[in-house]
This record gives structure tokens, C-alpha cells and sequence, in this order.
């Protein structure tokens, strides 16, 4: 009947929120630009999700006057997180058309799952050290804020 099946999708639903549980992420590091700090660039904390669902944006900071960051952020989710760091700065930037401030250069680091923590807080943060930013990265991307196509998904 409609009322059982009713009852059966609540009981499905309550198991699923109930087994959703806090996680948290911590990354920190300085980025440079050749041998200077790389100092306003935007660090942001990301879950990678798959096609269709966009990624989801837990945390952006900016890189300090000494271009250290910190940045972390909590999700409840029942699946382990697919964390990553992107960075968009205009270090050692061309850009579009050699004009250089109408982009950003955009740099994804995936981020272990061992740094996931199953709480609230951040247990145990992912130290990635001081990055040179004026080399290319492997599969660095050309962010846009004007371009609709990449802006999809991004915050």
C-alpha cells in the first residue's frame, strides 16, 4: 500500500541521515612566485564530485603578505570526501591574448583521504610545504570569471 511504502522510504531516509557524519579537511603551506611571496592569490578547498553533480566549494582564503595560507572546512557526508586545493593567481602569467590580468592561472592539488578527519575539527592538517608557483603545473587551467563555460560549478 502507499502508507507502507511510505513508512519504508522515512526508515530509508532516517537511516541515510543518521549515517551521514561529519568530516573535516585542513590544508596550509606559502606559495611564491620565483624567490618572492605570492602574496593575495586565492586558495580555495574543494570536493571533487563526479558528472553532472559540480564540485562543491568548502573554504576560499587569500595567501598572506609572506604567502602562507590555512584554509579548512567541514562536510557531512556518508561517502568519503574527494578533497583537492586549487590555487588562482597571476604569477609568471601571459594570459589570454597576452593581456595578463584578464585571467588567473588555476592549480588543483588532490589532497590524501588519510587527512580526512571524522569529526568537526581537523585532526590532522596536510603540510604541503612551500610551492613555487612560476612553473607551469600539469594540468593547470586558465581561470576566467568572464568565461560562463568555466565558471560553471565554481564559486
Amino acid at each position: 500500500t502507499a502508507m507502507e511504502l511510505f513508512v519504508f522510504s522515512s526508515v530509508l531516509l532516517a537511516a541515510s541521515v543518521v549515517s551521514a557524519s561529519q568530516q573535516s579537511i585542513g590544508v596550509r603551506g606559502q606559495l611564491m612566485c620565483g624567490d618572492q611571496p605570492l602574496s593575495n592569490a586565492d586558495v580555495k578547498l574543494w570536493l571533487l564530485h563526479t558528472f553532472p553533480r559540480p564540485d562543491t566549494n568548502l573554504a576560499t582564503v587569500k595567501t598572506d603578505s609572506q604567502g602562507r595560507f590555512q584554509v579548512s572546512g567541514t562536510d557531512s557526508s556518508m561517502f568519503t570526501l574527494d578533497p583537492a586545493v586549487r590555487f588562482y593567481h597571476r604569477c609568471n602569467n601571459k594570459g589570454l591574448f597576452d593581456i595578463p590580468n584578464l585571467c588567473q592561472r588555476e592549480s588543483t592539488y588532490k589532497i590524501p583521504t588519510s587527512y580526512i578527519s571524522q569529526s568537526g575539527q581537523v585532526q590532522r592538517w596536510y603540510e604541503m610545504g612551500t610551492l613555487n608557483m612560476e612553473a607551469k603545473q600539469k594540468g593547470e587551467e586558465t581561470h576566467c570569471a568572464s568565461n560562463p563555460i568555466r565558471a560553471i560549478g565554481r564559486r
